[in-house]
């Protein structure tokens, strides 16, 4: 007996994945074993569809469609269609993870936000382009997606973006949008956190869902349900997952983990007895009525990935499956809510040692899914800071170069100014930046390249810099970064590493 057929006769069961999971066997196999669902847990956010580079050289060309690339969301693609999974689409508007450059005239987050007509036309084509590439290339394959994820806060609209360049209605616009284009069988849903909230829940109900309903465009509500040991009472939970289901759409719990700091054998057993306590109550809703409850989703596999020891900034151990993808005690109560007992056997991935290893990714997928992340990430955030050594003093200074050329990552700076003269003397350097809560470190050394070539791409790059250097002048400098190590950190998600 695993998850996925103790849940069958009532929802589907998922998981969050990230892109180190698909390269590791074991937790892929963790996964068929036991889930029939999964969602991406980062990589189809909107900065991952929208193509800063391109955008940003042929603003004028792309100002009302932008310009999408899907080479982060293929592979879980990629996987749903040859393993049969099925996903959840996660998530195409959000305040969070979308670049602020997409909100302005002409790519420029310099100049002025771009207008009410330019965002809907641009929020129009880029749901047209996503839902188009998905369907066309992976048809069947995504079963729901989250339209607007997280709109709310503090007891009205939340102050983002979307609501200084559309307005209220940019929530209803997409999803008219989404039904527009999604295939007929797609569910649409909105989704977001502590929906248990008596303000919050009224609120999505009155000026969300139903305004939602009333117009056809709306299929179902995600519940995150990112839990506490003491928060939500589960009397408080469930009186508004009945109140969500009485509006007739379909409930799916999104996000599921219960964040809990103590990893004894007692507090073990606790989350275990909460867990149980909250698939009791999704079970009777569905089993009476009261909510048609479709899907639940932990978010991630095991305590070692799951994002909460960063967003907590204490070791989290939330999950039902932890280590070499062994079934904690919290696993067998979620099953004991579904079945009976002795229907319960002891589970065990059979694996090899090897399969525990994350494997090294593909040649594309290590260019683009490692150093173009970085580069994608320095673009964004427009100014970092690179950290040099002169003699035994740091230095450290903005920067804002960075180029892609040759399948390698540059900067650029003059031969004259002191930073290449410590650079000389010590290649070591860091850059270090920050942009919506996330930031990244990258180390190593800096390489000069004097191939003219080199320069050329960097200068054709940032042409405002012709005015002071040449291709070919001596004070050029262009530097690539050898055996770089980058680590992206949050407060919402455990640290990530990539190296190039």
């Amino acid at each position: 007996m695993n998850l996925r057929t103790a849940y069958e006769p009532y929802f589907k069961i998922g998981a969050a994945i990230s892109r180190w999971d698909l390269y590791t066997p074991a937790r892929m196999a963790l996964l068929k074993e036991q889930f029939n669902s999964f969602t991406c847990e980062n990589d189809m956010k909107p900065m991952y569809f929208l193509d800063r580079r391109e955008n940003r050289l042929h603003p004028q060309e792309h100002n009302l469609s932008p310009a999408l690339t899907f080479r982060t969301a293929a592979p879980y693609l990629e996987f749903a269609k040859e393993s049969g999974i099925p996903m959840r689409g996660h998530t195409l508007v959000w305040h969070n993870q979308t670049p602020k450059w997409f909100f302005y005239e002409n790519y420029d987050e310099t100049g002025r936000l771009a207008g009410r007509e330019t965002m809907l036309a641009r929020l129009e084509n880029y749901i047209h382009g996503v839902l188009s590439f998905v369907q066309e290339n992976y048809p069947g394959v995504i079963y729901a997606w989250d339209v607007v994820n997280e709109a709310v806060n503090d007891g009205d609209f939340r102050d983002s973006l979307w609501l200084k360049t559309v307005g209220r209605d940019f929530v209803i616009k997409a999803f008219e949008y989404a039904r527009k284009y999604a295939d007929p069988g797609v569910a649409l849903f909105y989704n977001d956190y502590e929906t248990s909230q008596e303000w919050k829940r009224d609120l999505i109900i009155s000026e969300i869902l139903i305004p939602l309903r009333e117009r056809g465009l709306v299929d179902g509500m995600g519940m995150q349900s990112h839990l506490l040991m003491e928060y939500p009472d589960p009397g408080q939970y469930e009186k508004a997952l009945h109140m969500f289901g009485a509006l007739g759409l379909q409930i799916q719990i999104t996000e599921l983990d219960i964040h809990n700091p103590d990893p004894s054998e007692e507090s073990m057993h606790r989350l275990a007895l909460r867990y149980r306590k909250f698939f009791e109550i999704l079970l009777e809703a569905k089993r009476t009525g009261r909510a048609n409850v479709t899907a639940v989703t932990f978010w991630n596999l095991l305590d070692e990935t799951s994002w909460l020891t960063g967003f907590r900034r204490e070791p989290s151990y939330p999950l039902l499956f932890h280590g070499k993808c062994e079934a904690k005690e919290a696993y067998y109560a979620v099953l004991k809510a579904a079945v009976a007992e002795e229907e319960i056997d002891v589970w065990h991935l059979e694996a090899e040692e090897k399969d525990f290893e994350t494997a090294e990714m593909p040649e594309e997928g290590r260019e683009r899914n490692g150093m173009q992340e970085v580069y994608d990430f320095l673009k964004e955030c427009g100014v970092y800071y690179l950290a040099t050594v002169d003699g035994d003093q740091p230095r450290v200074r903005p920067f804002g170069t960075v180029d892609l050329f040759e399948g390698r990552l540059y900067i650029q700076t003059g031969k004259s100014k002191e930073v290449a003269r410590q650079l000389k003397a010590n290649p070591r350097a860091e850059i270090c930046a920050f942009t919506d809560g996330t930031w990244l470190r990258v180390a190593g050394r800096l390489i000069p390249d004097e191939r003219v070539e080199a320069k050329a791409h960097m200068l054709d790059a940032y042409p405002h810099l012709k005015d002071m250097y040449s291709a070919e002048d001596d004070n050029t400098l262009v530097l690539y970064f050898q055996d770089a190590v980058a680590t992206f950190s949050s407060f919402g998600a455990p640290p990530r590493t990539v190296r190039f």
